[in-house]
Parts: C-alpha cells; sequence; structure tokens
C-alpha cells in the first residue's frame, strides 16, 4: 500500500472516530478500536516506511492507551 493511502486511512478513522466520540453517540464504544487500527496504521508508517522516533513513540502509546480504552468499553462493560 502507498504511503498516501496509510496516511489518509488513519486520518479518516480519527476524524470519523473522534466525532463519534465527541458526539457521545450510543455507539461511541466502537469507535475505540478504530482508534487501535488508525494508531497502528501509523506505526506501521512511522517505523518502515517514513521513519521518525517522536511520532512512532506517540502513537505506540497512544496505541496501548486505547488498548485499554477497547478492554473497558468493550469486553468489561
Amino acid at each position: 500500500m502507498k504511503q498516501f493511502d496509510l496516511k489518509w486511512i488513519s486520518t479518516t478513522l480519527f476524524v470519523t472516530c473522534g466525532t463519534i466520540v465527541a458526539l457521545r453517540l450510543p455507539f461511541m464504544k466502537y469507535a475505540f478500536p478504530g482508534f487501535v487500527i488508525a494508531h497502528a496504521v501509523l506505526i506501521e508508517y512511522f517505523w518502515k516506511i517514513h521513519p521518525n522516533r517522536p511520532l512512532l513513540l506517540q502513537n505506540i502509546y497512544f496505541f496501548f492507551i486505547n488498548i485499554i480504552a477497547t478492554y473497558m468499553w468493550l469486553i468489561k462493560g
């Protein structure tokens, strides 16, 4: 997949999921896996395609924060 596609996939997921959470829509718990996917895409991007250590570390951190949020909202209930 091209660099352009990877960035736009994560951007679309962030905007969509962020809007869902901000509006506190009834299905907002399903936005957190979207954040996880978006951060995973950017981890791949900042590690292999366009190395950038600060942004890589930032996305790793938020990846794990959103894993916890996914667990709290979807699994634990």
